[in-house]
């Protein structure tokens, strides 16, 4: 396969599809509204010509998935088993995002490639069933990823929304993982959309993990606004909030240590932060 090979990208309207469109010009983007990966005709004709498909089409909304599994399946799974049986007929290669919610969290350390998967939740298990479905069928590459802001809406906004409002922001701080920059994810999948690499990969933001209140304080000190974090432990947040959600994994850092043997560009999520922050001011 050449540098430039003939990319689709499904799920382009989404923050990490945006970010794809300044670093594989050349790609096909479809959006939602434009290609239901849920239809196997639809996914059969646009698969054709195509050497890779970077397929981020997927239902990533946790809580959503959480009160319809069925949708989150349909979607999510076996939207990728179309996907996947496409492009097994045409010989094009799928990179598939993925998740860190595939893991129940009860590792001390950062998750490897090899640990075996165990999701607490209905979005977790939509996305490993996707992950059987993609290495069950032709040449993949699973990217694992977590916590990715950019885009218009994300947590990193809705912090900074709530902190210049005034006052206190209470954020979970018992969860723990690596924020990514969809732009950083982004350029890394375009790397990898040119190479050839198969099986599956971590790719996240680089630096320390933080909790979700750290990703919040670094945000509130980004912006230079006065706001103070309150740091609370995920029950009590719930308990609180009285909304039902779904079980999140208290460790989902993923391990990096593949993806910097393997070269891939990985942005430090402290700095990529910074650089979001100011795009917004």
């Amino acid at each position: 396969m050449g540098t430039d090979p003939a990319v689709l990208v499904t799920g382009a309207a989404g923050q990490v599809g945006q970010a794809l469109r300044r670093e594989l010009p050349s790609a096909r983007f479809l959006a939602h509204s434009e290609l239901d990966v849920t239809v196997p005709t639809a996914v059969r004709e646009a698969a054709r010509g195509v050497d890779v498909i970077v397929h981020l089409a997927a239902l990533t909304d946790v809580d959503a998935c959480e009160r319809d599994p069925k949708t989150a399946d349909a979607v999510n799974s076996l939207g990728t088993r179309n996907v996947a049986e496409a492009a097994k007929e045409t010989g094009a290669r799928v990179i598939y995002v993925s998740t860190n919610y595939v893991f129940d969290g009860i590792k001390a350390e950062e998750y490897a490639e090899e640990d075996s998967p165990a999701p607490l939740n209905a979005y977790g298990r939509s996305k490993l069933a996707g992950e059987a479905e993609v290495r069950g069928r032709g040449r993949h590459l699973v990217v694992r990823t977590s916590w990715v802001f950019g885009g218009e809406r994300n947590f990193v906004k809705t912090i900074l929304e709530a902190a210049k409002r005034g006052g206190d922001v209470d954020v979970v701080d018992d969860q723990v993982g690596r924020p990514t920059w969809h732009r950083d994810l982004a350029a890394a999948l375009a790397q990898l959309a040119r190479e050839d690499m198969t099986g599956v990969l971590h790719v996240a933001g680089d630096g320390e993990p933080g909790s979700w209140a750290d990703l919040a304080r670094a945000t509130i000190k980004a912006a230079g606004v006065t706001a103070r974090v309150r740091k609370v432990d995920t029950a009590a947040y719930l308990q609180r909030d009285g909304t039902r959600a779904a079980t999140r994994p208290a460790n989902g850092a993923l391990s990096l240590e593949k993806a910097r043997r393997e070269g891939v560009t990985l942005g430090d999520w402290r700095t990529s932060l910074i650089e979001y922050v100011e795009e917004l001011s």
